[in-house]
């Protein structure tokens, strides 16, 4: 269980100001915890797409669908390693 104090610190982190404005209502509110986890998990998501599409590596395919017999130099061993 995370401490009021941790919370709070964790809601300053993600600038959510309106909810911080209205602290000392909230404190026994069950709701917040979950609230403050679902909004760090969703802008670590967003952020890992945003890194991912800025760095332009493209799709990448399953080993399950790669095609072995090209290239023919492809160490199959050492790739599933």
């Amino acid at each position: 269980m995370s401490s009021p104090e941790n919370l709070q610190e964790r809601a300053n982190a993600l600038r959510l100001y309106g909810l911080l404005a209205h602290w000392p209502d909230l404190t026994d509110a069950g709701w917040v915890a979950p609230l403050l986890q679902w909004e760090e998990d969703e802008r670590a998501r967003r952020s890992l797409e945003r890194r991912l599409r800025d760095a332009h590596l493209g799709s990448f395919k399953p080993l399950c669908d790669f095609d072995w017999a090209w290239p023919t130099r492809c160490d199959r061993a050492a790739v599933e390693d």
